[in-house]
């Protein structure tokens, strides 16, 4: 039982780096866009790139949390 949850752990680590990294990616891409690239993005309605910066918050939070919480429920 033990190596499972071992095993599972690893997993959900390993996925959320993945996620962040892929995050991180199309900020980038989107934040290296030439500026009449931008402009476009504007119209569709896009304000400013804002939910990039969210997506980005928000995997860097999903990360920290599988790290912190599994170490404050140990100390119980």
């Amino acid at each position: 039982m033990k190596k499972r949850n071992l095993f599972v752990r690893i997993t959900a680590i390993v996925l959320c780096a993945i996620m962040v990294l892929s995050v991180f990616a199309v900020a980038l891409n989107a934040f290296a866009a030439e500026p009449t690239a931008t402009a476009v993005a504007a119209d569709t309605g896009s304000p400013d790139n804002t939910w990039i910066i969210v997506a980005v918050v928000a995997a860097v939070l999903v990360v920290a949390a599988c790290i912190v919480v599994p170490k404050v429920s140990n100390k119980k």
